[in-house]
């Protein structure tokens, strides 16, 4: 009678127990629950909505150029790509456009150019007589050639930019080779401190080196892809100071001496043009304003004293 109330007391205790571990074992799945399917968990990102998150050129415009390049590869010959590759390079590779892409944006902006002229001609009311072919062919052929002249001025725009932030790259490169820093490392400064074409151009460089490409492939390569004469010097002075095994450190100044010269020179030549540029919006803008001022007030006298004559 007495082991009978002590087994019921202990199945009781075990039953308690069993039952708290059960339903804390529920509370930390409904924990988890609560936290995957409240409303204010993160939902699941999916595809479409990655794909809604990537900028516009690179869901519709990027693939447009691509379809395009397809259509109009036989615009190029084969032994021009690489010509116009090394242009996109020394444009600075903008939108990290191929040969092929670019191909494509001429013969996107030849096609909308063309047919927009088309269409502005038939609506305004113009018939299709031989001038007005004529001109359509004309700015058709301009339309074609846009995409040339961008980025020959991107080109240009670009290299005046590296003309210019040179010297002072220089000045930094050869203070920081005087101070004990490698010729590596005293380019890392100047990719750590600015955000220039020429910043970008070293951390390329840079880039190179630590991928197992020598220094003075790099810095070839370097030459190559901006197309600037001054970079060329440097470069060679870099790769023979190495050869000969002469102080970076002192070719480095001798250049950035070199270069802040040439800077001066440039601007004394620009001083010099300006004159001459100057006379022709003084002859074809400024004089027949004036003329017409000082003049206006005296040519109905003067074509009524002829009349009357």
């Amino acid at each position: 009678m007495l082991i009978l109330p002590g087994i019921v007391t202990a199945f009781a205790i075990m039953l308690v127990f069993a039952g708290l571990a059960v339903t804390r074992r529920d509370a930390t799945v409904g924990e988890r629950l609560d936290a995957y399917l409240s409303p204010e968990a993160e939902k699941p990102v999916v595809a479409q909505s990655v794909e809604a998150t990537r900028p516009f050129s690179e869901r519709v415009i990027v693939p447009l150029l691509k379809q395009a390049a397809r259509a109009f590869s036989w615009l190029l010959p084969q032994n021009r790509y690489e010509a116009l590759r090394l242009r996109l390079a020394m444009a600075g590779n903008p939108w990290n456009m191929s040969a092929a892409d670019f191909i494509g944006a001429k013969g996107i902006t030849f096609i909308l150019v063309t047919v927009i002229a088309a269409a502005i001609g038939w609506y305004g009311g113009g018939e299709p007589t031989f001038f007005n072919l004529v001109l359509l062919g004309g700015i058709a052929i301009c339309a074609f050639f846009i995409p040339d002249i961008w980025l020959s001025r991107r080109i240009s725009l670009r290299q005046v930019e590296l003309i210019n932030s040179l010297p002072d790259a220089l000045d930094l490169l050869a203070i920081a080779s005087a101070a004990g820093l490698s010729f590596e490392n005293a380019m890392q400064e100047i990719t750590t401190k600015w955000t220039n074409e020429l910043a970008r151009e070293f951390a390329r460089v840079l880039r190179d080196i630590s991928m197992g490409v020598s220094r003075r492939q790099a810095l070839t390569d370097m030459a190559e892809r901006t197309g600037v004469s001054d970079i060329a010097s440097f470069v060679s002075a870099i790769k023979q100071a190495e050869s000969l095994g002469i102080s970076i450190g002192r070719v480095l100044t001798v250049q950035a001496e070199e270069m802040r010269t040439r800077r001066r020179q440039r601007a004394q030549e620009r001083a010099n043009q300006a004159p001459v540029k100057m006379m022709f919006p003084l002859v074809f803008l400024i004089f027949p304003a004036i003329f017409a001022v000082l003049l206006g007030p005296a040519v109905p006298e003067l074509l009524e004293a002829f009349g009357g004559l």
